[in-house]
């Protein structure tokens, strides 16, 4: 078997495993549920907030010392934080150990970065997009068994939600386990680069120079390098635009996704409707999102993002005016295929422009820091300082939603009015 396709397997098994969270649909019920006194305000305003702030505290952290690490801690670090979550959910109870998951939570999302990035060490740049979207349908797979198997354990009274979480325990031990057997990276993108270690004598010769000056020469053409590749990509336009609406698509879905299952109990309550297919509806949604994705992959030319941001936002502003719980999930579910079908056509554009493929995994790694940095600032403004209610806050997000694709509608606007005029002017002479 080639070398690049055992790494991409192995990879991929890690990214499966660690995906199977059953017990994520349905995480509000449980914390709400019959072993926690926590109420809903508590979760909205006491609970959620912190693994969001902790994500993006730790994000940068991680993000600059993946590539100094050589990914591998980090992927197991991922596992290992995993197993903290789902073992404090199962064996305690009081809000603080709750805040406290949260935490490990935003490092188990935060250290996400090196699952993806990883690959990008260990195989040869042509093979890139090919090794990107495998470890993307790992992800999905492990998402869509998630939300398929906890419907039916929790329909057919085979499992409560408490229970859910000894499967996401065993999924995360599993998954760490699995991640040991990663092969090591000797070089990284930008710390321990090839090119620092050229030859066998100059390995010699660093190997008797001092840790420290060879740690400070390492950081500072590491530094070098990542300044000179992100100024390089940032300066051109187009890079630039579809870098914005990648962080911005993201922050607006992750703000939404994790408050949603609050706005289903909150209408489920108040029409007295108990129904729960939280998970066949992340299931769905994992699965046509895989297929907005593919789309866009194939579709990189035509695509426009204006309307499909316009249609998210009248898809979120559908799902809570209505107030009924099958139109909140068929809201989120188109809102959830158009964000992967804008995620993919923006990574896309981007790959396209960028002229030095080593910097591939960084822009992204910025944009999706950029993008957390969002989400956190709409925690902040919608739930600790304005303090919407769970209607209020979708309001708004479906307000955002119509704002960004009227931002991007009119710049797309521009850009073609200033390319007709260059046109008209070069055939003026």
């Amino acid at each position: 078997m080639l070398a690049w396709i055992q790494v991409t397997l192995i990879l991929c098994a890690f990214g499966l495993l660690r995906e199977i969270r059953p017990s994520e649909p349905f995480v509000s019920e449980f914390l709400l549920g019959e072993w926690r006194n926590i109420t809903e305000e508590q979760l909205n305003r006491d609970v959620y907030p912190v693994g969001t702030y902790s994500y993006l505290a730790l994000l940068v952290v991680v993000f600059l010392i993946t590539d100094f690490l050589r990914f591998k801690p980090v992927i197991i670090l991922s596992g290992l934080s995993g197993i903290a979550v789902y073992a404090i959910l199962l064996w305690t109870t009081s809000l603080e150990w709750v805040q406290a998951s949260q935490f490990f939570y935003g490092l188990y999302m935060a250290t996400e970065v090196a699952y993806y990035t990883y690959i990008y060490a260990k195989v040869d740049p042509a093979k890139y997009p090919r090794v990107t979207s495998y470890t993307r349908i790992a992800a999905l797979s492990g998402r869509f068994l998630s939300g398929l198997s906890s419907q039916l354990l929790t329909h057919f009274g085979l499992m409560d939600y408490r229970e859910l979480n000894y499967i996401t325990f065993t999924a995360q031990i599993l998954a760490t386990f699995w991640a040991l057997w990663l092969p090591p990276v000797q070089y990284g993108i930008y710390f321990h680069r090839r090119t620092s270690i050229g030859t066998p004598s100059l390995d010699k010769q660093l190997h008797h120079s001092s840790s420290g000056s060879l740690t400070r020469s390492n950081m500072v053409e590491a530094s070098t390098l990542i300044a000179r590749h992100a100024r390089s990509a940032y300066t051109r336009p187009k890079v630039l635009a579809w870098s914005a609406l990648y962080a911005v698509a993201l922050a607006l879905f992750v703000q939404a996704q994790i408050y949603m299952q609050l706005l289903w109990k909150q209408i489920q309550e108040e029409s007295n409707s108990p129904v729960a297919y939280n998970g066949a509806v992340e299931a769905v949604q994992t699965l046509l999102g895989a297929g907005g994705a593919f789309i866009a992959s194939i579709l990189t030319s035509s695509g426009i993002p204006a309307p499909v941001a316009a249609v998210q936002g009248v898809a979120v502003f559908i799902g809570t005016f209505f107030g009924n719980v099958f139109v909140s999930y068929a809201g989120y579910i188109v809102m959830g295929m158009l964000f992967h079908y804008t995620i993919t056509l923006a990574s896309a554009k981007i790959a396209g422009q960028l002229s030095d493929e080593s910097c591939f995994g960084l822009i992204f790694g910025i944009n999706t820091l950029v993008g957390t940095g969002l989400q956190s600032i709409l925690t902040l403004v919608l739930i600790q300082t304005l303090k919407l209610s769970i209607y209020s806050q979708y309001f708004a997000i479906s307000g955002l939603y119509l704002l960004l694709s009227s931002v991007w509608l009119l710049g797309w606007m521009i850009n073609m009015c200033r390319q007709k005029q260059s046109i008209n002017i070069n055939n003026q002479y």
